[in-house]
């Protein structure tokens, strides 16, 4: 027995839709998270302790310059294509 979907996606663009904003630049929480983890793991493998700072202070420049790179590739390099 099928039942019908809750609710269907429409693809596309329609011609008497609304234009479509661009998306929002979103700040890369995974992408941090991953280089901290990875930082304290490499930190505990090799040496065998942890150093929860350096990781911090390598993780939040990182994903502040990540963040960099994706606005300005929303805001300028997209419009010049």
């Amino acid at each position: 027995m099928l039942r019908e979907p809750l609710f269907t996606v429409r693809m596309g663009v329609s011609a008497m839709g609304p234009p479509r904003a661009s998306p929002r630049t979103r700040f890369p929480i995974a992408e941090g998270l991953g280089i901290f983890v990875g930082i304290v793991a490499w930190d505990l493998l090799a040496d065998g302790q942890t150093d929860l700072v350096k990781a911090v202070l390598i993780a939040a420049p990182a994903s502040l310059a990540w963040f960099a790179l994706r606005y300005w590739r929303t805001k300028y390099h997209d419009k010049q294509n």
